[in-house]
C-alpha cells in the first residue's frame, strides 16, 4: 500500500513538472515576445502576473498601423493631472491612460504631432519633443530670439530620432535639426497658411498664394520650384445648387479652411473643408495633374486614409480597425474640446461617423489629436 501511494505521489509530481509555470519564464525571453505585441495585446499581457508586468515596463508595442486619438488633460479642471487618455479603435469599448508625463507637461500645449511624438511649448516658451507612450523627451535649443511665432512644424524619425523643427514668424523663419545646438535663420519669409514636409525627398511645401517648394537636403534650404495656386471653391460643397441654394449655403456656413497633405506615394493634396452652424463638416480633396499643371478634384482616396492632424495619408487596405477612403479629424480650433467635432469622415457617403460616447463621457479634456503610433 505504501508503495502504491508513493508511486501515485511521484506520478503527480511529474505531472506538475510537465505543467510549466509561466510566471517563471526568463525576463529576456518575455521582452522578446512583448516587443512583437500590439498595444492592446501588450496591455493584456501585463495583467497576467507581477513578473510579466515587470518585464513589460520598458517594452514599446510593435509598429502600429491604426490611427489613435489622444486626449490632453484639462488643467483647469485637474491642475495636477499629467496623464493623457488614449482611444484605440482596436478596443473601442475602453480608454487607456498614458504614464505620468511630468509637471512641465501639465503647463505645456501641443503645437504639432508626428507619429507618436508631440511638439510641445511650455509656459516659459521653451520647445521640446515628447513621446507620451515611452516618456522620451528631446529638449530643443533656446528660443529667446523668437518668442512670438505664427506657425510651427516638425518631423521626426521614430527609429533614428532624426528630426526637423521649423518655426515661422511674419518676418523671421528658423529651423533646427538633430545635432544642432541653435536655430538657423532661413529666407522663408512671409505668412503661410500651411506647410508640410516630405522626408523621402527632403522637400518642404509652403502654401501661400501658390505652393512653394523648398529643398532641405543641404545645409541651407533653397527654393526648388512651386505648384500652381488653387482657390477655395465653394461651388463644390452641398447646398450650392441655385440662387436659393446660394443664400442657404452662406446662411449655414460658419467657417471654411484649407490645408495641404502628402499621400503615401508623395503626391501633394489640397484639402478643403467647411463647417456649418449645426456642427456638420464637409470635405473636398484636390490633386495636381502633372501633365496639365492644374488641380483636379479627387473623389476618393482609394485604399488610403488621411490623418488630418498630421497631413499625411496611410495605407488602409486590408487592415482591421482603420477605415479606407476616410479622413480622421479632430476639430481644429472649432472644437478640440467638443466631441461633435471629433470624428471619422467617410468620403464615400460624405458623412461624419462619431466616436463611441464612452470615450468622452467621463473625460475632461483640453485638446484632441489623431496620431499614428509607430
Amino acid at each position: 500500500m505504501t508503495f502504491i501511494v508513493r508511486l501515485r505521489m511521484d506520478q503527480s509530481k511529474k505531472k506538475r513538472n510537465r505543467n510549466p509555470n509561466w510566471s517563471e519564464l526568463c525576463p529576456d525571453l518575455l521582452r522578446c515576445v512583448f516587443k512583437r505585441l500590439s498595444f492592446i495585446a501588450l496591455n493584456r499581457a501585463k495583467l497576467v502576473c507581477s513578473s510579466w508586468h515587470s518585464a513589460s515596463k520598458h517594452c514599446v508595442p510593435t509598429s502600429n498601423q491604426i490611427p489613435w486619438l489622444i486626449l490632453f488633460p484639462n488643467n483647469e479642471e485637474e491642475p495636477n493631472n499629467s496623464r493623457c487618455v488614449l482611444f484605440v479603435p482596436e478596443d473601442k469599448d475602453k480608454v487607456y491612460t498614458s504614464r505620468h508625463l511630468g509637471v512641465d507637461f501639465v503647463q505645456s500645449r501641443c503645437l504639432r504631432i508626428c507619429g507618436s511624438w508631440l511638439l510641445m511649448l511650455n509656459l516659459l516658451q521653451d520647445l521640446y519633443i515628447l513621446n507620451p507612450l515611452t516618456g522620451e523627451r528631446i529638449d530643443l535649443p533656446d528660443t529667446h530670439n523668437f518668442r512670438q511665432y505664427n506657425r510651427a512644424y516638425f518631423w521626426i524619425d521614430s527609429k533614428t530620432k532624426d528630426y526637423l523643427v521649423i518655426m515661422m514668424q511674419s518676418t523671421l523663419s528658423v529651423f533646427t535639426k538633430k545635432g544642432d545646438n541653435k536655430w538657423h535663420d532661413t529666407t522663408l519669409l512671409g505668412w503661410y497658411k500651411d506647410f508640410i514636409y516630405s522626408h523621402k525627398d527632403q522637400k518642404l511645401y509652403l502654401d501661400q498664394e501658390h505652393i512653394s517648394v523648398w529643398d532641405f537636403s543641404g545645409h541651407n534650404p533653397r527654393r526648388d520650384g512651386y505648384l500652381d495656386s488653387i482657390w477655395f471653391n465653394h461651388y463644390d460643397f452641398p447646398s450650392w445648387l441655385n440662387e436659393k441654394g446660394e443664400e442657404l449655403y452662406w446662411d449655414k456656413l460658419l467657417d471654411f479652411r484649407t490645408r495641404i497633405a502628402l499621400t503615401v506615394s508623395g503626391d501633394v493634396l489640397h484639402v478643403a473643408c467647411i463647417v456649418q452652424r449645426c456642427k456638420t463638416w464637409h470635405f473636398r480633396l484636390y490633386k495636381t495633374n502633372h501633365m496639365e499643371r492644374k488641380w483636379v478634384k479627387l473623389d476618393s482616396l482609394g485604399d488610403e486614409a488621411l490623418i488630418y492632424d498630421m497631413g499625411v495619408t496611410v495605407v488602409a487596405n486590408g487592415i482591421p480597425w482603420i477605415k479606407r477612403n476616410s479622413i480622421y479629424f479632430s476639430g481644429l480650433d472649432h472644437g478640440r474640446k467638443d466631441p461633435h467635432h471629433i470624428f471619422v469622415y467617410d468620403l464615400t457617403s460624405q458623412k461624419m461617423e462619431p466616436l463611441p460616447q464612452c470615450l468622452f463621457s467621463s473625460v475632461q479634456f483640453s485638446d484632441a489629436r489623431w496620431f499614428f503610433p509607430c
